[in-house]
């Protein structure tokens, strides 16, 4: 626990517990408001945060981070943290953890999941940025705000970040609203050192998580931060000689910092070692390959389009539950690869070559390709525009959580539901693709799904329980993939 020290009390915001991807809250102003102070260097104003502080690195960005600050708020001493990311290349949006706790607090809800905010802020913060491609952020944390860093963690054990740094761990936060459950996560009520909350050790976590502990440190124990990180799979401890509870001199970490987190910076995606596909791939594609774990010999592949929320949710497990069956996949993050703005031709043209590509790789002369909520939208489109090659090996085309309307580029708005002007009708492009076996998957608590509104025999309608998630059952839903049927 912390100690000698006062910690502000605040909490934080109410929102339901956090599985998949998040729901977008809005977004800040159009343009970003600047309070220049050195170059690179801005603000401006986004809720629930307040103030941004932007701190932008020269050339393009090998990563992005978001930092959130101890319980003094956004002071010189993180703002030194801050630039020396930036100073390594990273992009960094950081917020003050009490302003961000206390409005948090305040909201009507009964539980608190930070997630909701932060994947919005990574968003937000790379498009007004201009980032080319969309990047996994990293959530850095300094003292109260490495705590609140790993409860986001805990609460999101296999989401959507690169990794999650703790710079002056304790597992005590203040605060009286309770945290939202999730699987493997905990926290009980404490009264010292001041009123809050106690995280446990989650085995539920994937993402790594660095611990970063300066061994002079007196107002966290750093036995007890290191006893505490044991516990937590995909941990990186780093003792600091030298180093107390300010970081004040950066030589005596910012080294070891750079070390640990230098995984996290190298692309996120890559092709698998071996003799390279025979058919030319474009650069940089967000592309996931998950190699069959089992199941009987095949001649078939998958290829997986993600949701907006990027290959973190449903179709990740997806992914895994085709693997499981003997089949390979490759998996597009979709989050990345339209965010910036593609065209039915080119990203036709793009899967047709990954499709070509994998097919004479791994000798898998059939494809079935999978497209989800985002990913199901366009893949009518896309089929349509793949070269006569390519498309002779689709064995069928999978739609799960299919819309009225498809775009090719993300906007803020798409997580607002807003209406794009360039976004295009999906059922006619359904409707083109007669002659394929086509399947269009519903939640049965979907009241937007177009599956009922594609013509009769061009496809078969299957709905599950659930909603837009399908409840999650990833094993439903690739045993329909994978059935064969072509009637419901």
């Amino acid at each position: 626990m912390r100690v000698g020290r006062s910690i502000r009390l605040a909490s934080a915001f109410a929102l339901i517990g956090l599985c998949g991807p998040a729901p977008a809250q809005s977004p800040g102003p159009p343009a970003p408001q600047v309070e220049k102070t050195y170059p690179g260097e801005s603000s401006y104003v986004m809720k629930p945060f307040g103030k941004v502080a932007v701190y932008r690195p020269q050339g393009n960005p090998v990563g992005v981070a978001l930092f959130l600050s101890g319980d003094g708020g956004w002071q010189p001493d993180v703002t030194g943290m801050s630039r020396a990311l930036a100073d390594h290349g990273i992009l960094v949006a950081g917020v003050s953890t009490p302003a961000l706790l206390r409005t948090m607090e305040a909201a009507k809800g009964k539980c608190i999941n930070a997630n909701y905010p932060l994947v919005d802020l990574a968003r937000d913060i790379q498009h007004r940025m201009g980032v080319k491609s969309y990047m996994k952020p990293i959530i850095f944390g300094y003292s109260e705000g490495a705590t609140l860093a790993y409860g986001s963690l805990a609460q999101w054990p296999n989401g959507g970040y690169r990794g999650v740094v703790s710079m002056g761990f304790s597992a005590d936060i203040p605060g009286a609203k309770p945290y939202c459950a999730a699987p493997g996560f905990a926290a009980k009520r404490i009264a010292k050192p001041e009123k809050g909350w106690l995280f446990a050790p989650s085995s539920k976590v994937k993402v790594p998580w660095i611990v970063l502990q300066g061994q002079d440190d007196t107002v966290v124990n750093p036995a007890e931060a290191r006893a505490f990180a044991n516990k937590v799979p995909s941990t990186t401890f780093v003792a600091l000689p030298r180093v107390g509870h300010g970081y004040q001199v950066q030589a005596n970490w910012v080294p070891q910092l750079m070390t640990a987190i230098a995984p996290m910076l190298q692309p996120t995606y890559a092709l698998p070692s071996g003799p390279r596909p025979p058919v030319a791939l474009p650069p940089d594609l967000p592309l996931t390959i998950v190699q069959p774990k089992g199941g009987k010999p095949s001649d078939t592949m998958a290829v997986i389009y993600s949701g907006d929320g990027g290959w973190v949710g449903i179709d990740r497990d997806v992914a895994g539950e085709i693997a499981r069956a003997g089949i390979p996949v490759v998996g597009m993050d979709s989050l990345s690869y339209f965010w910036s703005a593609r065209t039915p031709r080119g990203a036709g043209a793009d899967l047709g070559k990954i499709v070509n590509a994998f097919s004479q790789r791994w000798h898998r002369p059939k494809v079935v390709l999978i497209g989800y909520s985002f990913g199901a939208d366009v893949m009518p489109y896309m089929v349509a525009n793949m070269d006569p090659a390519a498309r002779a090996k689709v064995a069928a085309v999978n739609l799960l959580g299919l819309s009225p309307s498809a775009d090719f580029q993300f906007r803020l708005g798409s997580w607002l539901d807003i209406p794009s002007a360039q976004a295009m009708p999906t059922i006619p492009a359904v409707t083109r693709l007669r002659g394929l076996p086509i399947r269009c998957v519903r939640g049965m608590d979907e009241d937007d799904s177009a599956c009922p509104a594609i013509p009769r025999g061009i496809a078969s309608i299957f709905t599950v329980p659930g909603g837009h998630h399908f409840n999650r059952n990833a094993p439903l839903l690739a045993r329909i993939i994978l059935s064969g049927r072509t009637t419901a």
